[in-house]
C-alpha cells in the first residue's frame, strides 16, 4: 500500500488520487501503470480541470523545448484514457474539442484545501451549491456581473428560461466566495407560491432557530453586521415581495449585497439589471468547418454535452453545419441546447434537427437531479406562461403569427381588441418584454419579436385557444394595409432605404398567403393581399415567388365581369404575371397575353394610368422578341397618351429604344436626351406598378452609353456606364442592377478593350443573377463571359461557350436585340479558332436575322467580320473583303455609327496596304481618324494610329 504524506498535494476524482509531486496516479492504494509524459499530460488537465487547453500548451508542457508532431499528442492522450478506463460504462475523464484540445471533465477534489477550508469556515453560513461542470461560453458574462456586483449592492441577471440566469450567478458566487467572511446564502425561489414566506425561507437558509412571528425584524438583525453574498434565484413568480425584501435588507445590512436571477427585474431601488444573451451561434455560410464552429459559445455548449452523454462524439467538418443550424434554431437557449446534445445517441446530429419541429416534446429527458421546470423544454415554457396574467397570455399567443419582427402597430393590430386602448396595449406588451418572452430591438422605430422556441411554444397555445384562424386574418389584414400605404414611399425612398422599414414583412405576407389560400383560410383576403404584395416581391427580386403567387390568386378567380374594384386587381395580378413571367421565362407568348389581358382591363376602366402600365408591358415584349417596328408604334402610342404630362418622358425611352435597334442612332440619341432632360416626377406609384419596379433612369442611361460609343464618344461612353451602375447600387434592386451591368459596362469595356473591368463587370452579374435566381441575366452574363475569352485570346473555348449560350438567349430574352451582335462576335470566334466554313455560315445568319428583323444597329459590323473571314478562306476572296468593307463603311455613315466606320476603315487600310495601295490605306484611316476628339487610349485608336503610322 501507497501512503501519501502530509506535504504531498494530491488531487482525486472517480476512484483515483494522484500525487503530481511524486509524479504517481493511484487507483484506490494500488499504483497505476502509466508513462511519464501521458502521466504530465493527467497533471496538466487536471491541474485546470474543466478549461479547454489546447494543443499548443499541452505539448508546452509535456514536451518542453522539443518539436513533437500532433500525433504524439494524440498517442499519449490515447494512451492515458486506456489506463483511466474513460469510456467503460460510464466513466467520462477526457473529451476532445475538435481541431482545438482537450479538456478534463470529470469532478475534481483537493482534499488538504478541503480539510483548510473545513477549518477555517466552521461558522460560516454558505450553502451554495456545487456545480460539477464549469459554465461554457460565459466568461466575459462573469466578469461583467462581478463588475456589477463591485459597484451596486444589488444586480439582477435577467434573461428567458433555460438561457443560464442559475449557472452564471452560481459562477460568480462562487469566485466571489473568498470575498465574503460571513459566506453565500442561496435561496430558490421558484417554488414559492406565497410572497409572504420569503423572509420564512431566508431564515431557514441562514438556519436561524424556529420563528413564529415575523421573521423579517430577526432576519435583518442577525444579517445587520454581517459581510455576506445573498443569491435570490429564479424571483419571476415573487418579483414584488423579492424587490421590497431586498430594499430592505439593503437598508439596514450595509455589508451585504444581493445577486438576483429572474426572467424580468425586480425594479427595485438600486438594482443594477445585466441581460443575459442567448450563447452566440455561427452565422449562416457556405462551407462552415469544425475549426470554425468551435469558436462559438452554442456550438461548444452542444459538442461537450454530447460528448459526456455520447461515447467518443467528436464534431466533424460534416456536422458542423448541421449542429450550427441546431443551435441557431434553439435561439442559443443553453437548456435547450443540452437537452437537443442529450439527444446525439438516439438521433445522430441529422435526426436531431429533424425532430425540432416538435421540439417540445423531443427536447426532453433532462438531468434527473435538475429543478422540474429545466428537466424538459416544455416545462421551461409552461413555468413563465403559467406565471402571465390573462391580457399577457393573451397578447403572447396572438403575438405568434409574427415570423419575424413586428412594430407596436403590428402587435396592435393583431394582438389587440378594436375597443382596447392603446394605454393597455401599451402596457401589456412593456410586460411581456420586461418578463424576457419578447425581444426589443431599439431604433428609429423599436421592433419586436419572439424568440424561435417561444413562438413555436406561443402558437401551440393558440391553436389551444382557438384563436389561431383570428389572429391569422388580422394579421393579412393589417399587412394589407401596412403594404398599400408603404406603396406611397418606393419614389421618395430608395430601394434599400424601402426595404430596411418593409422587407422584413415577406415572411408573414408568406405565412398569412399559405393561411389564406387553404380550406380555413379567410377567401376575401386572398386577392386583396397578393395585389398589396406584388411591389415587395419586385423590390426584393424575389420574381418567382410573385409569378407563382399571382398564379395561385389568378386560379381562384371566378370568370364574369365581377365589380370595378375587383377588376382593377386582377388587372394589376395580370401586370405583375406579365412581368414576372418575363424576368423568369423569358418572352415567351405567355407574357404577351398577361399583358393584352390587362389593357383590356385598363381601357375598360378608362383608366389611363393603368393604360400606360399595360402598354408599357407590351412593348417591353415586343423589343424582347424583336418586334421593333411594332414595339415603335406602341411607344408612340404610349407617348401620345402621356402627352398630358402623365409619363412623358418615359414615351421618350419608349421610342429611343425600337430606333436604336432599327439603326436610327441620332433619332434614338435625341429621344434618350430628352428622356433624361425631363426629370421623372417625384410622386407615389400607382399600386403595382410594375414598371418603376425596373429602374428606367437607369436604363435610359446604358442606352446613352452605347449610343455614345457608337458615335465615337468612347470615353462618355465608359463615365456614363459607370454612373448608371453606381444608381443602380443606390437603388438596391437587384433586376435593375444587372440590366446596368449586361448592358453599360460588358458590353463598352470588350468594346474599348479594358478586358481587366470587362471581367469585374461580367463576374459581379454572374454573381447578382445567380444569386437572385434572375435566370435571363445569367445566360446574358455568361455570352459576355464567352465573349471575354474570345478577345483574350481563347477562342475555342469561347465559341464553344457562347454557340451554347446563344441559342438560350434566343429562347424569348428580353435583350434578344443581342443575338445579332453575339452571332458576329461568335463568328469571329471560329474565324480564329480556324473553322472558317463555320464563321462565314454564322455570320450570314446574321446579316440574315438584320434583315428580316430589321435588327441594322450592328450591321456595319456584320459586313466587315464578312469581310474578314472572305480574308481567311483557303482562296482569299479580296474583292469580296473589300466590298464587305465598303458596304459597312457606308453603313456606318449613314447611320452615324463613327465607331464602326472606324473598324471597317481599319480593315480596308490593312487590306489596301497588303495590295501595295499604302496611299489609299493612310487615306481611309486620316479621313476617319480626323472625326474623332475622344477615346485615344481604346484598343481600336490606337490600332489605327499605329495603322496610319506605318503607311505614313
Amino acid at each position: 500500500m501507497v501512503e501519501a504524506s502530509q506535504n504531498d498535494r494530491t488531487i482525486t476524482f472517480g476512484p483515483f488520487k494522484l500525487l503530481p509531486n511524486r509524479h504517481l496516479l493511484l487507483k484506490g492504494d494500488t499504483p497505476v501503470r502509466v508513462g511519464s509524459r501521458a502521466l504530465g499530460l493527467l497533471i496538466a488537465l487536471t491541474d485546470r480541470a474543466g478549461e479547454l487547453l489546447t494543443k499548443d500548451e499541452l505539448v508546452a508542457q509535456v514536451w518542453p523545448h522539443t518539436v513533437v508532431d500532433e500525433s504524439n499528442l494524440r498517442a499519449q492522450v490515447a494512451l492515458l484514457r486506456k489506463a483511466l478506463g474513460d469510456g467503460e460504462g460510464s466513466a467520462r475523464y477526457i473529451s476532445a474539442v475538435a481541431g482545438r484540445g482537450y479538456r478534463f471533465t470529470a469532478p475534481v477534489a483537493h482534499p488538504e484545501d478541503d480539510s483548510k477550508h473545513a477549518l477555517a469556515g466552521q461558522d460560516r453560513r454558505s450553502n451554495l451549491p456545487r456545480q460539477l461542470t464549469p459554465p461554457i461560453g460565459r466568461e466575459a458574462a462573469i466578469e461583467t456581473v462581478k463588475e456589477r456586483l463591485a459597484r451596486y449592492r444589488l444586480v439582477t441577471i435577467v434573461g428567458p428560461g433555460g438561457i443560464g440566469k442559475t449557472t452564471l450567478g452560481l459562477a460568480v458566487a462562487e469566485q466571489l466566495e473568498a470575498s465574503y467572511s460571513d459566506g453565500v446564502g442561496f435561496l430558490d425561489l421558484g417554488p414559492l407560491v406565497d410572497p409572504q414566506l420569503l423572509a420564512s425561507v431566508l431564515a431557514s437558509t441562514l438556519k436561524l432557530a424556529n420563528i413564529s412571528e415575523d421573521p423579517l425584524p430577526r432576519v435583518i438583525g442577525f444579517l445587520r453586521d454581517k459581510t455576506m453574498l445573498l443569491i435570490f434565484d429564479s424571483c419571476e413568480r415573487v418579483v414584488g415581495a423579492a424587490a421590497t425584501f431586498a430594499e430592505a435588507l439593503l437598508k439596514e445590512a450595509p455589508n451585504v449585497r444581493i445577486l438576483a436571477t429572474s426572467r424580468e427585474a425586480l425594479r427595485a431601488e438600486g438594482e443594477s439589471v445585466y441581460q443575459l444573451p442567448s450563447l452566440e451561434t455561427p452565422p449562416i455560410s457556405a462551407g462552415l468547418t469544425a475549426a470554425h464552429a468551435l469558436n462559438f459559445p452554442a456550438v461548444q455548449l452542444f459538442v461537450e454535452r454530447a460528448a459526456s452523454s455520447s461515447n467518443g462524439f467528436e464534431l466533424n467538418d460534416g456536422d458542423a453545419p448541421i449542429v450550427a443550424d441546431i443551435c441557431r434554431q434553439l435561439d442559443g437557449i443553453a437548456l435547450a441546447i443540452e437537452l437537443a446534445a442529450g439527444r446525439v445517441d438516439a438521433f445522430g446530429t441529422r435526426g436531431i434537427a429533424e425532430h425540432l419541429d416538435d421540439r417540445f416534446r423531443f427536447l426532453t429527458g433532462g438531468r434527473r437531479t435538475a429543478l422540474p421546470r429545466h428537466q424538459t423544454l416544455g416545462a421551461t415554457l409552461d413555468w413563465s406562461y403559467e406565471s402571465l396574467s390573462a391580457d399577457e397570455r393573451v397578447m403572447l399567443r396572438r403575438l405568434a403569427v409574427f415570423v419575424g419582427e413586428f412594430t407596436f402597430e403590428g402587435a396592435s393590430a393583431v394582438a389587440s381588441e378594436a375597443e382596447t386602448a392603446n394605454a393597455e396595449v401599451t402596457e401589456t406588451l412593456a410586460n411581456l418584454v420586461a418578463k424576457s418572452l419578447v425581444a426589443v430591438a431599439h431604433g428609429r422605430v423599436a421592433r419586436y419579436r419572439l424568440l424561435d422556441t417561444t413562438r413555436a411554444y406561443a402558437l401551440a397555445k393558440l391553436s389551444e385557444a382557438r384563436e389561431f384562424d383570428v389572429a391569422m386574418s388580422r394579421l393579412a389584414r393589417y399587412l394589407c394595409a401596412t403594404l398599400n400605404e408603404a406603396l406611397r414611399e418606393i419614389e421618395p425612398l430608395t430601394g434599400s432605404e424601402w426595404l430596411d422599414r418593409h422587407g422584413r414583412h415577406v415572411n408573414d405576407v408568406r405565412t398569412a398567403l399559405d393561411w389564406a389560400f387553404s380550406p380555413a383560410g379567410d377567401q376575401s383576403v386572398r386577392i386583396p393581399l397578393t395585389v398589396a404584395a406584388i411591389p415587395l416581391w419586385f423590390q426584393l427580386s424575389s420574381v418567382d415567388e410573385c409569378r407563382d403567387g399571382v398564379q395561385r390568386a389568378l386560379a381562384t378567380i371566378a370568370p364574369g365581369p365581377g365589380r370595378d374594384a375587383q377588376a382593377r386587381e386582377v388587372m394589376r395580378l395580370y401586370m405583375a404575371l406579365g412581368l414576372a413571367r418575363i424576368f423568369t421565362i423569358g418572352l415567351a407568348p405567355q407574357a404577351s397575353v398577361a399583358w393584352e389581358k390587362a389593357l383590356e382591363i385598363a381601357e375598360s376602366l378608362e383608366d389611363i394610368e393603368e393604360q400606360l402600365q399595360a402598354l408599357w408591358g407590351l412593348w417591353f415584349c415586343q423589343i424582347g422578341s424583336g418586334e421593333y417596328r411594332a414595339a415603335l408604334q406602341t411607344g408612340q402610342r404610349f407617348f401620345k397618351i402621356s402627352e398630358s404630362g402623365i409619363d412623358l418622358p418615359n414615351g421618350n425611352r419608349l421610342i429611343a429604344v425600337p430606333l436604336f435597334c432599327v439603326g436610327d442612332i441620332a433619332g434614338s440619341r435625341r429621344h434618350v436626351d430628352r428622356f433624361l432632360a425631363r426629370p421623372l416626377p417625384r410622386r407615389a406609384a400607382p399600386e403595382g406598378a410594375p414598371r418603376f419596379r425596373f429602374d428606367q433612369v437607369v436604363a435610359s442611361r446604358v442606352l446613352l452609353a452605347q449610343l455614345l460609343w457608337l458615335q465615337g464618344f468612347s470615353d462618355q461612353a465608359t463615365r456614363v456606364a459607370r454612373e448608371g451602375v453606381d444608381e443602380a447600387r443606390v437603388t438596391g434592386h437587384a433586376i435593375s442592377l444587372c440590366d446596368a451591368l449586361a448592358r453599360g459596362p460588358c458590353p463598352i469595356a470588350l468594346l474599348t478593350g479594358d478586358l481587366t473591368a470587362a471581367r469585374n463587370s461580367i463576374d459581379d452579374l454572374l454573381d447578382l443573377a445567380s444569386t437572385h435566381a434572375l435566370a435571363q441575366w445569367e445566360v446574358f452574363a455568361r455570352c459576355w463571359k464567352a465573349v471575354l475569352l474570345i478577345r483574350q485570346g481563347d477562342a475555342g473555348a469561347g465559341a464553344e461557350l457562347l454557340s451554347r449560350t446563344l441559342d438560350q438567349l434566343q429562347q424569348g430574352s428580353m435583350l434578344v436585340h443581342y443575338s445579332t451582335a453575339f452571332l458576329c462576335i461568335l463568328a469571329e470566334g471560329l474565324a480564329s479558332a480556324g473553322r472558317v466554313s463555320e464563321a462565314l455560315a454564322t455570320v450570314e445568319r446574321g446579316l440574315d436575322r438584320s434583315r428580316q428583323k430589321e435588327e441594322l444597329w450592328y450591321v456595319a459590323e456584320l459586313l466587315r467580320v464578312k469581310g474578314e473571314i472572305l480574308l481567311r478562306r483557303d482562296a482569299a476572296d479580296f474583292a469580296g473583303a473589300e466590298r464587305c468593307f465598303l458596304q459597312s463603311i457606308d453603313w456606318a455613315q449613314r447611320q452615324g455609327a463613327l465607331s464602326w466606320e472606324l473598324r471597317a476603315a481599319t480593315s480596308l487600310a490593312c487590306l489596301l496596304r497588303a495590295d501595295g495601295s499604302d496611299m489609299r490605306a493612310r487615306d481611309v484611316l486620316a479621313t476617319t481618324l480626323g472625326k474623332f476628339h475622344e477615346g485615344f487610349e481604346t484598343a481600336d485608336l490606337r490600332s489605327a494610329g499605329i495603322l496610319l503610322a506605318e503607311v505614313s
